[in-house]
């Protein structure tokens, strides 16, 4: 008991000595101001933020071809990606005047004739569409490097990717966008969409780029010499989720639909051909049944994405997924290229590696 107390009787006088100022250490300090800003996501869609313009095709007839084309402007201090959004649908039989002498159901004699109750006016269902995409560096930059891709060739309707996110790509913070597409009324179209109407809503979505996830599709170039065309919906696709910030580039890959099993080499494809320094190998994968089951990894890339030396540094950088055979991971380049075997970005992505 005596020693107990007597522990207890020196805390005392320790910490009364050190309340009190008496007992000093060297030491030193030093001290920074710190702050944090968080950015900014914006858009301007053909030089209007907000965006208020009207769309409107009147006298549609079969054969016919209507063209549409934004320029959307990142105004915001972040790189975004961009998805393109039909909704709202709404389709109808238009003004009825037909017949004259009675009910007027129809908007002609034609559309009364095979449609009398003007019952069918899924008129969506009978317009082709068209869709493009064309990123454009900064103006600082010199505004002329550029990243493109087709997405739809008219081989859908417009009814058929109502609701669907449609991935036009990133853009760097003052950079550019170019949106082209059409609408093109079937040479099939019949009497029964006379007068039918169509409404939708036009909606351009911006996103900081997160990591989570960048779809990688199959691309095809349709002739030689012509933009690639995305596959949406032929079951070869593939995914990856990553970090944008980081002293390692941490990844997770899986892909379905590929067109032969065996070795694959997740990359970074540095611009121009054949994919010069300063490429990498970000991962080594392997398919079985045309799937590579979902894999994790960390590699130290030891530069940012896109890197000085990159054609698309001011752009952003192309993730592609190819098969061992086509790439050689010692000189960074591509050995062939045989379609379709590949998966391509639908945007290009941002990587800011700590260490350099």
């Amino acid at each position: 008991m005596k020693k107990i107390l007597m522990s207890l009787f020196t805390i005392a006088i320790v910490g009364t000595l050190i309340g009190g100022g008496v007992i000093a250490f060297f030491s030193d300090v030093e001290e920074a101001p710190g702050t944090f800003t968080a950015g900014t996501i914006d858009i301007a869609i053909d030089g209007e933020n907000p965006w208020s313009a009207e769309f409107a095709i009147v006298q549609a007839k079969p054969c016919q071809t209507w063209y549409q084309e934004f320029e959307i402007t990142n105004v915001g201090n972040n790189p975004c990606v961009v998805w393109k959004h039909l909704k709202a649908f709404v389709t109808g039989g238009g003004i009825a005047v037909y017949p004259n002498n009675g009910p007027a159901t129809c908007s002609s004699e034609p559309e009364w004739q095979v449609d009398p109750k003007d019952t069918i006016n899924n008129i969506d269902d009978w317009i082709l569409y068209d869709l493009y995409s064309e990123v454009i560096e900064p103006a600082a930059g010199g505004g002329t490097d550029q990243w493109h891709q087709t997405l739809f060739t008219e081989n859908v309707t417009i009814g058929s990717i109502e609701c669907v996110y449609v991935p036009l790509g990133s853009i760097p913070a003052g950079g550019k966008m170019k949106v082209i597409q059409s609408y093109h009324l079937k040479a099939e179209t019949g009497n029964e969409y006379q007068g039918d109407t169509l409404s939708f809503t036009i909606e351009f979505y911006a996103q900081q780029l997160e990591g989570t996830q960048l779809v990688m599709e199959n691309k095809v170039k349709a002739q030689p010499g012509e933009p690639s065309v995305v596959q949406f919906g032929d079951g070869m696709v593939g995914y990856l989720d990553y970090n944008t910030v980081g002293s390692m580039f941490d990844y997770t890959f899986s892909a379905t639909g590929l067109k032969k099993d065996g070795a694959y080499y997740l990359i970074y494809y540095a611009d121009p051909w054949k994919g010069d320094h300063p490429g990498a190998v970000i991962a080594t994968l392997n398919a079985v049944g045309g799937t590579i089951a979902s894999t994790s990894g960390s590699v130290n890339l030891n530069m940012d994405l896109p890197a000085v030396g990159d054609d698309n540094v001011l752009l952003g950088a192309k993730i592609w997924l190819v098969p061992s055979s086509d790439y050689n991971p010692a000189t960074k380049q591509m050995t062939g290229y045989n379609e379709p075997n590949y998966l391509f970005e639908t945007y290009l992505i941002w990587y800011n590696d700590t260490d350099v």
